[in-house]
């Protein structure tokens, strides 16, 4: 840190020592750039403080220097010094209530408030001593040798003040910071005449916001009323038809009719995914919360999807790692997300693949949730497909967002499944994850652990679609014993 370079030095014993070293102080701080406001607060602080060491202090000194600081700043350093009777308590001088019938405390308070440090300090009988300090600006650059030489000559040249003089630099100083005062409180009403015209367009965008909340709202009824329940007799009457007609029907008319079938199961589940999707977005999706055995779920969503397992020749398994795998959920909305997770992983899996749909209890939340410690019921479902991108794994719970064979993101679709499925997954106070191993996906679905009690648990009907390879010869059901192993890195 460089040392303290010294200015000059103005020796206070008559009225017009004040005025010369107001002069001086003007001439210094123009030199060092600061602008015109603080030019005139640090003569109006010194001139304060001069006239107390000459009035209070029979005399005394005004020294000037420049001083470094941290961060590379630097201050110009005003030393006021008197040799007077001193000042008995600074802190009733300097506080808010002391009254004084020259004006003393006022004038040393206005000029503690002008300048950016001011430090007094008096010893009664010995003189009273104050140090004042203004931080140059930014853009002052710093002084050389040559530029305080350059300033020591100027001041040197430099003609006394006189009273006159100085009156008229003071008014001219005023007038200065009169015209900048009206230019800053022309720009607060300018900023003000903005911040009234953001806050209207702030107010407007929140009436076309409560206006869309309207709109989603009858939008929302009237695609239950006017679609879903149509969809609804739609599918019940193909199925009325498929019974009566199937005898008379020729195989090119069965193969219409499961195209006609299939489309409207299609149109019904994006209907009922956007409807789910749109409650939830709107904090209408209401979820239960009841203790179930995840064996069960996972069987009746597993035969939900066996058709489509059926035709494309997958294999799904079914395991727990514990006996009596319990959770606290909504089990309708449970099986939704577990149909979702099913339904994907036997569309992305090739033919003769397999699904492996595994329920353990985990005791460490999963990495990157905001879940805290459990215990938890975690229910996985892994498949033996192309795998997520690591770069695509954040853009899978997205709405109207699906991938596609590849791996690659694509637009078809609804997309709407993940996105209800995580919202129902948070609302029962758990969360969806996803993660690839590179040999396929895995959709972890984590609910709070349910409270185990003893049921008599009854062989689940496997349809022809659960394949069970497990080892263990303590039972041949749709869920067995699998590895010992929790899901807490899943």
């Amino acid at each position: 840190m460089r040392a303290t370079v010294p200015l000059l030095t103005v020796i206070l014993r008559r009225e017009s020592d004040i005025l010369l070293a107001r002069q001086r102080a003007r001439h210094v701080s123009q030199f060092l750039g600061f602008s015109e406001v603080d030019t005139t607060r640090i003569t109006t602080a010194l001139s304060e403080m001069a006239r107390n060491a000459l009035e209070y202090g029979a005399g005394g000194s005004v020294s000037f220097s420049i001083e470094s600081r941290a961060l590379d700043r630097e201050d110009l350093v005003i030393r006021v010094v008197d040799e007077g009777k001193g000042i008995a308590d600074i802190p009733a001088v300097l506080s808010g209530h002391f009254q004084s019938r020259t004006g003393m405390g006022i004038g040393i308070k206005g000029s503690r408030a002008l300048m950016d440090r001011f430090t007094i300090t008096s010893v009664v009988g010995r003189g009273t001593s104050v140090v004042m300090a203004k931080t140059l600006p930014w853009s002052a650059a710093k002084l050389s040798a040559a530029d305080v030489a350059r300033l020591t000559d100027e001041l040197a040249k430099a003609s006394e003040a006189t009273p006159l003089g100085e009156l008229q630099l003071q008014n001219q100083a005023l007038l200065n910071a009169l015209q900048e005062l009206t230019q800053r409180q022309l720009e607060i009403e300018r900023l003000n005449v903005i911040a009234g015209q953001a806050r209207e367009r702030a107010e407007a965008a929140q009436l076309v916001a409560e206006r869309s909340v309207v709109v989603r709202e009858r939008f929302m009824a009237l695609t239950t009323h006017e679609l879903r329940t149509p969809l609804n007799a739609i599918g019940g009457y193909l199925d009325l038809l498929e019974t009566e007609l199937a005898p008379s029907l020729t195989e090119k008319q069965k193969g219409y009719f499961a195209r006609i079938q299939r489309a409207c199961k299609h149109l019904l589940g994006v209907t009922n995914d956007f409807l789910d999707m749109a409650q939830g977005d709107a904090g209408r999706l209401k979820v239960a919360c009841h203790d179930g055995a995840a064996r069960h779920v996972m069987s009746e969503a597993a035969a939900l999807v066996a058709p489509q397992a059926s035709v494309r020749q997958i294999t799904v398994r079914l395991a727990e790692t514990t006996e009596h795998v319990m959770y606290c959920g909504d089990v309708d909305r449970v099986r939704q997300v577990l149909v979702n997770l099913l339904g994907n992983a036997v569309s992305f899996t090739p033919p003769g693949g397999t699904v492996d749909v595994v329920a353990a209890r985990a005791t460490i939340s999963p990495p990157g949730s905001a879940l805290g410690d459990g215990p938890w019921c975690a229910i996985r479902v892994e498949d033996t497909g192309p795998g997520i991108p690591q770069d695509k794994l954040g853009h899978v719970f997205e709405p109207f967002v699906q991938l596609s064979s590849d791996g690659q993101l694509s637009r078809k679709g609804s997309g709407l499944g993940l996105t209800v499925s995580r919202q129902l997954a948070l609302l029962m106070g758990g969360d969806l994850t996803a993660a690839s191993t590179g040999e396929g996906a895995v959709f972890t679905l984590w609910l709070p652990e349910g409270h185990r009690r003893v049921r008599q648990s009854s062989e689940l009907a496997d349809a022809g679609l659960v394949n069970v390879s497990s080892e263990s010869p303590r039972r041949t059901s749709a869920i067995t014993a699998a590895a010992e192993t929790p899901l807490g890195d899943s």
